[in-house]
């Protein structure tokens, strides 16, 4: 029995010795990723260049809407008058315009999402390499995405939009 007690004492003796990683050990840090895509240079960049590729195909388009409105106002107006035959006429033109717009608006609306997604991958790529970067730097044992709540201590974002806009922010 004494055996077992001393063998017993001895691995108690170990597990206290041996204790067990404490947080203060680790370093921790958040990134709010939203926040980098509404703050950052590089995000906003990239939104002007999309919205100055697209912002002539959408004047386009929404001139187009508006002579369908206008051809629509003008056929309430004159409906009464027109014959039959003028009447089925326009409607038919009316609902042929109608239909191009709505095609054109929505291949507008595809295209102009592929685009955003594009600039959003290529971004999220450099924020990569950036944040690998200075988790190395400063290293970092663990970085978190997008937590529920966050101190301050371990929020990390302001320095990432630092590291992002910094000549070799790559």
């Amino acid at each position: 029995m004494s055996k077992f007690a001393f063998a017993l004492t001895a691995v108690l003796l170990a597990l206290m010795v041996a204790q067990p990683a404490r947080a203060d050990d680790y370093k921790i840090g958040v990134l709010h990723v939203e926040r980098i895509l509404q703050q950052s240079a590089s995000a906003k960049a990239a939104h002007d260049r999309i919205e100055q590729e697209f912002k002539g195909r959408d004047a386009d388009i929404s001139r187009k809407e508006q002579e369908v409105r206008d051809t629509a106002a003008q056929l309430e107006k004159t409906r009464a008058t027109l014959s039959a035959d003028a009447r089925a006429t326009l409607e038919r033109t009316l609902e042929t315009r109608t239909r191009d717009a709505q095609r054109l608006r929505q291949s507008f609306a595809e295209d102009l999402r592929t685009r955003q997604f594009e600039e959003l991958d290529k971004l999220k790529e450099r924020l990569d390499r950036v944040l690998t970067r200075y988790a190395k730097e400063r290293n970092f044992d663990l970085i978190l995405q997008d937590a529920l709540f966050v101190g301050r201590a371990v929020d990390i974002t302001d320095d990432i939009i630092k590291a992002l806009e910094a000549p070799n922010g790559k």
